[in-house]
Order: structure tokens, then sequence, then C-alpha cells
């Protein structure tokens, strides 16, 4: 389900407060914001795309002339499936393993992908997945992101807004007024907090907070070293006469 820029929109400024700190920057700048965060969700957590491809006997494929949503500088193949079946067969799918594809393989400033074990007739088809960024579409303006990440990529914007906001007040100090500058130190150091509040929130809900990370959980321990026996523990990789 698509969400327009309008939808985000509102929502930033109800995160920006109802005081006067809504007012600090226009819809257009804060649209702006809302399209940095898209981008960075894009990254953080990328949408995908699938395409049918046939061969043509060949290893070698020009990546940009055969995948029609690819950019340059973003997307990754994640899986191949050779030889794809229709889905009215009801196969088993089989995908090429990691080693049987590379989509970075460069020849005079083209991409291709590389099949180093594999050359698909033009017979047989190539079911391609790949990542792909969040793009925007016009009348209105609007994009794709998963509803369940709406409020996630509004407090990036929110945060991405108050940043601006301290930046702003930071600059705007004047030491000939001591009041004044406090108060414009006070502000920016205050939006600089909830910049960093809301850039965690998000964070914390893609998985991205270090403090969120499921650690490993594991200890190395000497086994073999002098035991306690007969008050602790035996050796375990010794003879009898230790055990």
């Amino acid at each position: 389900m698509a969400t327009t820029i309008n939808t985000f929109t509102q929502q930033v400024e109800i995160l920006l407060g109802p005081d006067d700190s809504n007012t600090e920057l226009s819809d257009v700048q804060i649209q702006t914001f809302v399209k940095a965060a898209v981008e960075r969700f894009s990254r953080d957590q990328p949408d995908e795309t699938t395409e049918d491809e046939s061969g043509d006997a060949g290893k070698y494929y020009d990546i940009a002339n055969l995948l029609g949503s690819w950019v340059e500088g973003f997307s990754a193949i994640i899986a191949i499936e050779y030889p794809a079946q229709a889905i009215s067969a009801d196969a088993e799918p089989t995908y090429l393993e990691n080693e049987d594809f590379q989509d970075d393989y460069w020849q005079g400033g083209t991409r291709y992908l590389f099949l180093p074990n594999h050359a698909p007739a033009a017979t047989e088809t190539m079911r391609i997945k790949y990542t792909v960024p969040y793009t925007w579409a016009s009348s209105p303006e609007q994009t794709t992101t998963p509803t369940q990440d709406f409020y996630a990529i509004c407090n990036l914007a929110a945060g991405y807004a108050c940043q601006a906001i301290a930046t702003k007040y930071s600059r705007t100090s004047d030491s000939t007024i001591r009041a004044d500058s406090a108060s414009h130190s006070s502000r920016a150091d205050w939006f600089a907090r909830r910049a960093r509040e809301y850039i965690g929130f998000y964070e914390t809900h893609l998985g991205l907070d270090k403090d969120q990370r499921v650690q490993g959980a594991g200890e190395f321990v000497d086994t073999d070293t002098l035991p306690g026996w007969p008050s602790s523990r035996r050796y375990l990789f010794h003879g009898a006469d230790t055990r």
C-alpha cells in the first residue's frame, strides 16, 4: 500500500510538537527530510523485486540491460532460481549456490552477471531476485514503504528535522545579547537531544541499535588445565590415571 508524502509530513509535524518547533521548517523542507529518511530506510531494509529472464547460451549478462529495475550503486542480486519453472508446474524451486553467480564482474565500465558454472539456453529461464530502493511515484507523490515501518520512517525524518533546527539555533546566537545567546544555545541542545531520541527510535525499530542487538552467548574454557580432582573436576583429555 502506497503512502503519500503529505501523510508522512503530517506525522513528522506531530512529532515536532505543538509549539513553534513545527514552524521552524517549511513543508518543502520537511518533505526533503522524509525523502532522506526513505532513502536511508531503503539501504537499511531495501525493497526486493523478481524478474524472469531468458538465457542466451552464454555465461555473461549485461546487468543494466538484463534487469529493468536495477539501480547501479544500490542493487544486489539476492538469489537466482535456475532453471525456473512455471508456477503451474508445482515444481520444487532450484536455486544457484553463491559460488555459481557473481553480480560484480566488470569489463570496460560495464557490470556483468557472471555464471561460472552455467550457460542458460534461450529456452531456459532465470528467476532473479534482487534489491531495489523505494521510489516515489507522482500525482500524488507517494511511495510503497511497508505500512509497519511508517512510524519508524517518520521518527527518522523528525530526527533529521530536529538536527536542522538545532544547527539553525547553534548558528544564530548573538554574543552581544547574553540572554538571547543562552536561549539559542539551550534550544539548540534541546533539539539535538530530540534528534538523537527520534533517530534512536528508528534504529531500535529496525534492530540497528547496538544495545538491542542479540549478542552471541559463549565462552572459551581451557578444559585441559590442572584438575581439582577429587575436589572439583577431572581432566577430560588425559589417560585413565587422571579419571
